[in-house]
């Protein structure tokens, strides 16, 4: 029975873990900064910050916890939300809209896609992300966009926290800190920054950098959301299934899309099975009219 379970969660692994080299890096990297840059905050920024315990100290503990958990939660079931149409009985009859796979040598639905690093087609494909090594999709939507507004407060949260204690570090403006900024390891490896200052520069511009990335990846991401589309049908200007704000968050995110941000394990069924998609009501009348 344990050897059973033990192939079955080994398969499982297998699907969402990043398959291609590159993505594997990336993951990597990523999951090892959350969790270091969580380190870094709560155990050398703040207590600097505050030197003994008090409420001010427990209230950032508590809300970076909160982020970290709500981080790390939402990255884990992005990857392991099934999102492809594997899960799903396909028709032998091609429908109207849907198209051949010849790939996956089968019928496919509409607004899916056959993903190339992935191996296989996914439901109503948004696009791949190298970072998590899957693709963000019709069933994992809603943790890819809160996994993504979490990583943006978390990055502007730690960069207002860090301000003073990198300065206090790197000796203030001057020459040498700024290349230790923006080189910390090429100014280690000369000798010109003690290690302690090397690690520090690296985890002040990870935040900077990483902070900037996921906000401009969280707007996009959000306003791909607000119109109901995916990257494609963003680039081909296709504008079929926007049902106005309200339902398309209902859509991206489930019944109880005002409270999926609280936490990754709240439970918000989306509506439909990502095989059939609803229309807006100029698609409707177009089609009547034909």
């Amino acid at each position: 029975m344990e050897g059973t379970i033990d192939q079955s969660f080994v398969r499982r692994a297998r699907q969402f873990l990043p398959k291609s080299r590159g993505d594997k890096v990336a993951f990597a990297f990523l999951v090892v900064m959350i969790h270091l840059i969580f380190y870094f905050e709560l155990y050398r920024v703040l207590p600097e910050i505050y030197h003994e315990p008090c409420l001010a100290s427990y209230i950032h503990t508590a809300f970076m916890a909160f982020v970290y958990i709500n981080t790390v939660g939402n990255l884990f079931m992005m990857m392991y939300i099934d999102t492809t149409t594997g899960s799903h009985v396909l028709p032998s009859v091609l429908k109207p809209g849907w198209h051949f796979c010849a790939s996956c040598e089968a019928n496919a639905p509409p607004r899916s896609f056959h993903c190339w690093e992935c191996g296989t087609c996914i439901l109503k494909r948004i696009h791949h992300c190298t970072f998590t090594g899957n693709c963000a999709a019709w069933a994992n939507q809603r943790y890819y966009i809160v996994f993504l507004l979490y990583m943006s407060i978390g990055a502007v949260y730690t960069n207002i926290m860090n301000f003073d204690y990198v300065w206090d570090v790197m000796g203030g403006l001057t020459v040498k800190s700024i290349l230790t900024m923006f080189a910390p390891l090429i100014m280690w490896l000369a000798g010109m920054a003690k290690a302690h200052t090397f690690f520090v520069s690296l985890m002040s511009m990870v935040c900077l950098i990483g902070g900037v990335f996921s906000m401009v990846l969280f707007y996009f991401h959000s306003k791909l959301t607000l119109m109901n589309r995916t990257v494609f049908e963003f680039n081909k200007r296709i504008n079929d299934y926007d049902l106005g704000w309200q339902r398309n968050l209902e859509q991206a995110f489930g019944t109880r899309w005002q409270l999926v941000w609280l936490f990754p394990l709240l439970p918000s069924p989306l509506l439909g099975n990502g095989l059939e998609f609803p229309v807006n009501s100029d698609v409707s009348e177009a089609v009547k009219d034909m």
